[in-house]
């Protein structure tokens, strides 16, 4: 379901390490890493080599050690889920914050930092709102384990990764696709940008405010019908409510 999270390790020497880093925030700490499913064999994460972006999950199997587990947030509405898949959206492109738990900043996160912020962003209410910037793998594991907010549902995605793996070709072409629309979403969102800037120059070089006035209406209009936002467009909505 859209919003599950992994939870998962790598086999790296850097993984464990990072594992073993967090054992003072929660001693049965066992992820290095953790992913939002949005739904169809894609989710969206953070990395240090590709900051957020999206992912095939087969592919990602491939990296990580057969340990994982995937939880559920209980109680979550349809509507919920909605706003957790534009949320995460939002936050593409964005790249990964080497502060580790040091700094929070809006516009870089690492991994456990962009599922705090993707559900801070929908609304939803995770670990008493805290600082986004401060919440760990390990935060996750322990809910994992303690399992009352959370439900474990792994066995859920062992029949559905099943499922894709029978129909790799299908799941991987619409994952291709949704990557192809939203980067040809984000580019029209910077062609919207410089087509502002180019009115705001005419106007101020002809003294004519027409032509900026008009554009700026053509754009709060277009503005109103989007149903996706990102963290880099000038005139979105900040992640914070």
């Amino acid at each position: 379901m859209i919003g599950d999270i992994f939870l998962v390790r790598g086999g790296s020497k850097f993984s464990t390490a990072i594992v073993n880093a967090q054992k003072i925030l929660y001693p049965k700490a066992k992820s290095s890493h953790i992913e939002f499913y949005l739904g169809d064999g894609s989710i969206i994460h953070s990395t240090g080599d590709n900051g957020v972006h999206l992912s095939f999950l087969l592919d990602e199997l491939k990296d990580i050690k057969d340990e994982w587990k995937v939880i559920r947030l209980r109680g979550l509405t349809e509507q919920d889920t909605e706003n957790l898949a534009k949320a995460a959206i939002f936050f593409l492109r964005q790249e990964y914050n080497v502060k580790y738990m040091m700094e929070s900043v809006d516009n870089k996160s690492f991994c456990s930092e962009l599922i705090a912020k993707i559900y801070m962003k929908a609304n939803v209410t995770i670990f008493d709102g805290k600082d986004p910037g401060k919440i760990a793998p390990a935060h996750f594991d322990k809910e994992a384990d303690l399992l009352t907010l959370w439900e474990d549902v792994t066995s859920e995605y062992h029949q559905i990764i099943k499922d894709i793996k029978e129909r790799e070709f299908e799941y991987r072409f619409l994952h291709k696709t949704i990557q192809g629309a939203l980067a040809k979403r984000h580019i029209l969102s910077h062609a919207r940008q410089n087509l502002s800037e180019v009115a705001a120059i005419i106007s101020e070089e002809t003294g004519d405010e027409g032509v900026s006035k008009l554009f700026d209406k053509a754009k709060r209009e277009l503005s109103q019908s989007r149903t996706l936002d990102f963290w880099d467009e000038n005139d979105t909505l900040p992640y914070k409510k």
